[in-house]
C-alpha cells in the first residue's frame, strides 16, 4: 500500500468514526452559564457563599439534570 492509499482509507475511517460518535452527542446539550459568569466562577456558588442567580435560569445538564 502506497502513502497515498493509506492516507485517503485513513480519512475515510476517521470519516465514519466520526459519523459514529456524532449518534452518541446529547442534541440538547447546552454551555453552562455558570461557565462563563465572573460571580461564581463555573460553581454556582458567588464569593459571598449565596448561590448564584444563573441556578434558576441555566439549561445545562449539570443545572437541570431531569
Amino acid at each position: 500500500m502506497d502513502r497515498e492509499q493509506y492516507e485517503k482509507r485513513l480519512k475515510r475511517k476517521q470519516e465514519q468514526h466520526l459519523q459514529k460518535i456524532k449518534s452518541f452527542q446529547n442534541p440538547n446539550w447546552k454551555p453552562c452559564l455558570h461557565d462563563s459568569c465572573t460571580s461564581c466562577c463555573g460553581t454556582g456558588i458567588k464569593i459571598d457563599g449565596t448561590i448564584c442567580g444563573h441556578s434558576i435560569s441555566c439549561p445545562c445538564p449539570k443545572c437541570t439534570p431531569y
